[in-house]
């Protein structure tokens, strides 16, 4: 309904309805992953795995030549923008999204997964050296308070677990510390704050001129940016409040089933591990901007899809990895 209303009130219907399809992809995969069967969701999640880790393939491989062949071009095509060339210099690794956050947004949501893959300790490595590279702040501390709710939904916190933490908060100051030592004002993290917060208080103001109807999908956008870098507002400043509402009352409800279908199931850890990858995406994307984008949102609507289970499934599947 909300989606609807969008489109009937939107300030550019044409826009309204090129965007239009993103949800309805969105949530026709949603119902399909819905209503699969325990093995095919292993199927799904493995073929998730092994996507992502040749994505982190292709990372690496920019990281260590990619930003060379880049720099080359610049050379040859007489490329002179300072912004594009200290981009490149900062070797934050984006290949093949289109930029760092949102790459690390995607791996950060991929790692929890691979705790199913019998395999796992090599995706595992695999991708956080991909997320490594792309130095995303944004991403960490995403994976981080989800890999803390994932403990909490295993139980007892445990002193190797609490070890993993500690390591992983000491990554994050490392890289906020490399980044802050860039000699560019607008390659730090202080700056991409600033900018965030301005971006937000731009669509606050949008959002309080729209509340209702919003402006239509696919009219946002800023003077400096296409994205508010926190996809909430946005879709609150595109569909009006009963288009958050609506998204943020399918996920919690789902989320809040599932907590209590699992509670004293034997398949808590695999759904616990969905939920951790589902909860990844959802803290970053309070900082970017990655529910808008086709090649990140859709996995995201199969793991929130992959959660739910008929009655019953869930203490008579194989849990057997």
């Amino acid at each position: 309904l909300a989606l609807i209303i969008s489109v009937v009130f939107s300030t550019n219907r044409s826009n309204s309805f090129k965007e239009i399809y993103k949800y309805i992809t969105g949530l026709l995969l949603f119902t399909i992953a819905a209503s699969l069967t325990y093995k095919d969701r292993m199927h799904i999640i493995n073929t998730l795995v092994y996507a992502g880790f040749i994505i982190s393939l292709l990372a690496i491989y920019q990281y260590f030549f990619g930003f060379r062949h880049l720099l080359n071009y610049a050379t040859k095509t007489n490329i002179t923008d300072s912004f594009a060339l200290d981009y490149i210099a900062s070797r934050r690794v984006y290949f093949p999204f289109v930029t760092p956050n949102t790459l690390a947004g995607y791996l950060a949501m991929i790692i929890p997964l691979t705790l199913l893959h019998k395999n796992r300790i090599w995706f595992i490595i695999t991708l956080s050296f991909g997320l490594l590279l792309t130095k995303s702040l944004s991403a960490f501390l995403s994976l981080f308070l989800a890999l803390v709710i994932y403990f909490y939904l295993q139980g007892k916190l445990e002193k190797k677990k609490i070890i993993f933490l500690v390591a992983l908060l000491a990554i994050i100051s490392s890289v906020f510390i490399i980044r802050s030592t860039a000699q560019k004002q607008h390659l730090k993290p202080i700056f991409s704050t600033i900018m965030r917060l301005n971006y937000w208080k731009d669509t606050l103001k949008i959002i309080k001129a729209n509340p209702l109807t919003g402006i239509g999908l696919g009219n946002f956008n800023l003077p400096q940016t296409r994205y508010s870098h926190n996809s909430y507002l946005q879709i609150g400043a595109e569909m009006g409040i009963m288009g958050i509402i609506s998204i943020l009352c399918l996920v919690i409800s789902i989320l809040k089933s599932c907590l209590k279908a699992i509670k004293n199931s034997s398949y808590k850890n695999q759904v616990a591990i969905l939920i951790t990858a589902n909860t990844v995406f959802l803290i970053h994307n309070l900082l970017d901007f990655s529910f808008f984008l086709p090649e990140a949102v859709y996995i995201w609507w199969l793991v929130l899809g992959m959660i739910i289970f008929k009655k019953g499934e869930y203490n008579n599947c194989n849990t057997n990895l």
